[in-house]
């Protein structure tokens, strides 16, 4: 029975994210011929349709979960009972979120990409972001508290594709039948392949980065997809950073134990883990950057030859905090990167479920049920998101015209080597790496110098006494020239509150664990 409405839901699910998909881009593609009245009572009720699809396909997910034979044999092992309360909270909330995320979405892309709004609309959508989010957190943290109780620890961390069907399954534990032992008595998978949870959010953080940025180019130079050729190489180009980085600290730490050594064809094998995000940042944001330049100085497309590319990094290398703290949750689910041990009642604060799997080091479980790892992967979430909205929102746009052009770049290698090297020493033993501490100080002074200089030459032009005659200065669009000196000193003001109240939390932070 669970089975069957699983495979119902799946693809009611799929049919609904298709039609959801195609529909809205339709939408935006004949934006011009789009009438407004058309907008709201015909094309906004076709995609809430399929919103309502995908939420009914969530809450059918629900039901087979709960009439699963696993998890009635884990709630009967473990003494449970499936209380009116938790079902409640599973169901309901689960409705309300894929309303509120599909809402966001279809809002999202309306403000983004439909241009030829009327201001007020244009306005209405953005509140609608903005309010779906913490209703969209809300209803998701409401939701797991219903499923908590009843899920199974560690939890998934791949979607299993095969001959057994189509899974959620974790590849440490490796289950049967997913799993089967081989011909040397090893346990390999079976039938079928993964795609693990990490390589998802990794995907979806670039390309959430990706339109961010697309809007923002478009914003200020009138054309979508300037940053797409880029993407299309320095993603990759990541890829291959993080895992090289990985190999790297691997073999620093381990020497001729390191099955790279031992096994050097494994380099290259992505499928059985292993991605270190500080190099995927350092190699991604190298090929982007050479990739725009050559468009630039080599190609003289003159779509690039207008643009400030030191403007342009203001927005873009930013906004790499984004996909970093989403990828951070790829560590979640695999139940790595941690911290030492610390109690349970310093994460009351935390939904239960990222509780409960925070007493798991990959598949190893922590006796003292009273006991947790240090959540550094999900901290490191938290702080990357603080930090791109403190570097973007409150020094490129609070500053306005008396913020030096290109220092977002400092900005951003400074905040997240400053980061990295606070969080690095508080790793749990086979997660510390040495060479990223020394590297994270690397980034940190690096940063600092490359913002020391562009404030340099930003007092040096406006003196007159340094003057260029390339294009990279000429571009201003971004700089707000209206703004008054009264409207300077209050974004100051916030963005010196919002510093000072983040630097005691971490303060805080600190002492109690």
């Amino acid at each position: 029975m669970s089975e069957a409405i699983y495979y119902i839901a799946m693809v009611l699910f799929l049919l609904s994210a298709i039609g959801y998909g195609v529909f809205l881009t339709l939408t935006i593609k004949n934006k011009l011929r789009l009438d407004l009245k058309q907008l709201f009572l015909k094309n906004t009720l076709v995609l809430q349709g399929f919103s309502l699809g995908i939420a009914i396909s969530l809450m059918l997910f629900t039901l087979a979960f709960y009439l699963d034979p696993v998890t009635l044999d884990l709630i009967s092992a473990n003494g449970l009972v499936l209380d009116a309360q938790h079902q409640f909270l599973s169901y309901f909330f689960v409705i309300l979120f894929a309303l509120f995320g599909m809402s966001f979405l279809t809002a999202f892309f309306y403000y983004f990409y439909l241009d030829n709004l009327d201001l007020k609309i244009r306005k209405f959508f953005k509140y609608i972001m903005i309010f779906s989010v913490p209703l969209l957190l809300i209803s998701f943290f409401a939701m797991s508290e219903g499923n908590a109780p009843y899920l199974s620890y560690p939890l998934c961390n791949s979607l299993y594709i095969g001959s057994h069907g189509i899974k959620f399954i974790n590849s440490y534990v490796k289950p049967e039948p997913y799993y089967a032992l081989n011909e040397s008595g090893v346990r390999a998978l079976d039938g079928g392949f993964v795609i693990a949870f990490y390589a998802i959010f990794i995907l979806s953080g670039a390309l959430l980065v990706l339109a961010i940025t697309d809007h923002l180019i478009y914003k200020h130079y009138g054309k979508h997809g300037l940053g797409t050729t880029c993407f299309l190489i320095a993603f990759p180009m990541g890829l291959i950073g993080a895992r090289l980085w990985y190999v790297v600290l691997d073999i620093t730490k381990l020497g001729n134990a390191s099955h790279f050594i031992t096994n050097p064809i494994s380099i290259i094998n992505f499928t059985e883990g292993g991605l270190g995000i500080m190099g995927g940042a350092i190699l991604g944001i190298i090929s982007g950057v050479g990739v725009m330049l050559y468009f630039k100085y080599i190609r003289k497309n003159p779509d690039y030859t207008k643009m400030s590319y030191l403007r342009l990094a203001d927005f873009i290398v930013p906004a790499i905090l984004i996909a970093q703290a989403i990828g951070r949750f790829g560590n979640f689910f695999n139940a790595e990167v941690h911290g030492n041990e610390i109690p349970i009642d310093s994460l009351a604060w935390m939904p239960t479920f990222m509780k409960l799997n925070y007493q798991y080091n990959y598949n190893r479980f922590i006796s003292d049920p009273g006991m947790v790892y240090l959540p550094l992967s999900t901290i490191e979430t938290l702080t990357n998101l603080f930090g791109y909205f403190l570097i973007y929102f409150g020094i490129v746009k609070g500053l306005g015209k008396y913020h030096a052009e290109g220092s977002a770049v400092g900005w951003y290698l400074a905040w997240y080597g400053l980061t990295r090297a606070l969080l690095e020493p508080l790793r749990y033993g086979e997660f510390e790496y040495e060479a990223s501490v020394v590297t994270s100080y690397v980034m940190l002074g690096g940063g600092l110098a490359i913002v020391i200089v562009f404030v340099a030459l930003k007092i040096l032009r406006e003196k007159k006494l340094l003057l260029f005659k390339n294009s990279t200065f000429k571009d201003m669009t971004m700089v707000d020239e209206s703004m008054s000196k009264e409207q300077l000193y209050r974004n100051i003001a916030i963005l010196g509150t919002v510093i000072f109240v983040f630097i005691v939390f971490i303060i805080i932070c600190f002492i109690k664990w």
